[in-house]
């Protein structure tokens, strides 16, 4: 493996870190949630939370198409869809967050191709091959 790839494995790193700080934080502000679903059944089919807002522990949510925007106050910005019960990120999602860092020099194969190993290595788990992964 060569340093790029290396370097493309810890960028993929840092945004599931980024995913799972944010995220813990959200639903911390909404006990009655465990998950995306729970929050696209709350936004969609209950109506009892809006589509975009901002949770009590600062936290700013979007529900979109099959999942959610979510950021934090510094402006890091995680997005992930539900797929197949599950929730998933792409390379695209990735490199979104990338750029919100002012590092997109990563392609969107790359990362995917990053996922992919980091799959391999048990540290992420491949929803759809080739496609969408999960924490």
């Amino acid at each position: 493996m060569d340093g790029r790839e290396q370097a493309a494995m810890d960028a993929v790193r840092s945004y599931g870190a980024a995913l799972r700080r944010i995220r813990v934080r959200l639903f911390a502000a909404y006990p009655e949630l465990t998950d995306l679903s729970d929050l696209l059944a709350a936004v969609r089919s209950a109506r009892v939370m809006p589509r975009e807002g901002r949770s009590t522990t600062g936290i700013d949510y979007c529900v979109h198409g099959a999942g959610c925007r979510m950021t934090d106050e510094q402006g890091t910005e995680v997005d992930v869809d539900l797929v197949d019960g599950v929730e998933a990120f792409d390379g695209w999602r990735v490199q979104a967050f990338l750029a919100g860092h002012g590092d997109d020099g990563f392609s969107v194969d790359e990362l995917h191709a990053a996922c992919s190993r980091l799959a391999g290595r048990g540290e992420l788990r491949e929803v759809r091959a080739l496609r969408w992964y999960a924490l």
